[in-house]
């Protein structure tokens, strides 16, 4: 080995060992941004933070792109490019691309835990559980991007791998948990491997015997369509959507028809068995996240008749007493009454909802 491999070779070890220590840190984050010479910034409940006495070079940052890639140059030209990688007990999804009129290589990381996490260790209510136990039925998890809708979705699926035999088949991008069979057999596949695409991977599922179909999101009219007749053909399905609230995720499932909604909105009612809504807060420690949730259960068809009436669905929520149900206010004051998160932080997470807002402004106060 020549001087100039030597050479490399050190400098790649030095980069894994420095990328090994942010990813396997036990500091709270779930995202990270990387640039050359710039600090290392992480993202957790509390937003945006720099890693303390981290940078990389750029030959670190090149490093970890050919590591990628032998051909990365032409795909970060191409608009970018993201590989997924297993470091301890973590996997990283690595997104490259250029910033700065392509002065600037970026590195996004988003990190989460190879094996699921129980349903008990997530911060959820029990009661979520009970949606899983359903046979048939669309279950929505929304939330915005990084309150941890990927987590619960595997923590269902694996609830439902540990208490029943079933045959859970997964469309993802990427994979993001590999499931070890317990009571149930898997069929996970990612999108550009084992399928072209949501739609195209929801439509070939129900030709396969599942009995549980996951979605890794739902982003457009046709995987929306086949995920209602899924759901409808006897199928479960567990899907994830960006949405502000329960009440929002239904809207946002009849969008995708345009004209259509009072058909659409008719399936719905028929196929929906619930939609779990989450938001993540700072705890009271500024660091480690706390999950509010918004439960809207439809097991026994009592929201079917008012899913188009936000107004309805909203004080429906404020006065369930199924036990299961339950609205985003409640969660909101629950939180504050137990001292996990502060009033001040509460509040501002529903900030411009205004019913929602006013709502939890008078339970927080009431404590």
């Amino acid at each position: 080995m020549n001087s100039e491999q030597t050479e490399k070779r050190t400098q790649a070890q030095k980069t894994m060992a420095a990328l090994l220590e942010v990813a396997n840190s036990e500091v709270e984050f779930s995202d990270m941004l990387i640039s050359a010479d710039d600090p290392v910034m992480i993202y957790n409940a509390s937003g945006w933070t720099e890693f303390p006495d981290k940078r990389f070079t750029h030959a670190d940052i090149d490093f970890v792109l050919e590591a990628m890639r032998s051909d990365w140059q032409a795909h970060l030209l191409a608009g970018g490019f993201s590989c997924p990688f297993e470091v301890g007990p973590w996997r990283l999804r690595i997104t490259a691309y250029l910033v700065l009129r392509g002065k600037k290589k970026r590195l996004a990381i988003r990190r989460t835990p190879i094996k699921p996490i129980p349903l008990s260790e997530t911060g959820l209510p029990d009661q979520i559980r009970l949606m899983a136990e359903n046979r048939s039925g669309i279950i929505l998890i929304v939330g915005a991007t990084g309150a941890g809708k990927s987590t619960t979705m595997a923590a269902l699926v694996d609830f439902i791998n540990t208490t029943r035999s079933a045959h859970i088949e997964t469309i993802e991008d990427p994979i993001e948990f590999v499931f070890e069979s317990k009571k149930s057999i898997f069929s996970q596949r990612e999108i550009g491997s084992d399928t072209p695409s949501f739609s195209e991977g929801v439509r070939g599922a129900m030709r396969q015997r599942p009995d549980v179909i996951v979605i890794g999101e739902i982003l457009d009219r046709v995987t929306a369509e086949n995920a209602i007749l899924a759901g409808e053909s006897g199928h479960l399905v567990i899907a994830t959507m960006h949405a502000s609230s329960a009440y929002g995720a239904i809207q946002k499932m009849l969008s995708f028809f345009p004209g259509e909604e009072a058909a659409k909105l008719t399936s719905l009612a028929t196929s929906l068995m619930g939609v779990a809504y989450q938001a993540m807060l700072p705890a009271v420690d500024g660091i480690k996240g706390v999950v509010a949730t918004e439960l809207l259960f439809n097991h026994k068809q009592v929201f079917s008749p008012i899913l188009g009436d936000a107004v309805k669905i909203q004080q429906a929520l404020d006065a369930a007493t199924d036990g299961i149900s339950r609205s985003l206010a409640f969660s909101l004051a629950e939180h504050v009454k137990a001292k996990r998160v502060t009033k001040g932080d509460a509040l501002r997470s529903v900030a411009g909802q205004g019913a929602v807002y006013a709502r939890a402004q008078v339970l927080i106060n009431n404590l």
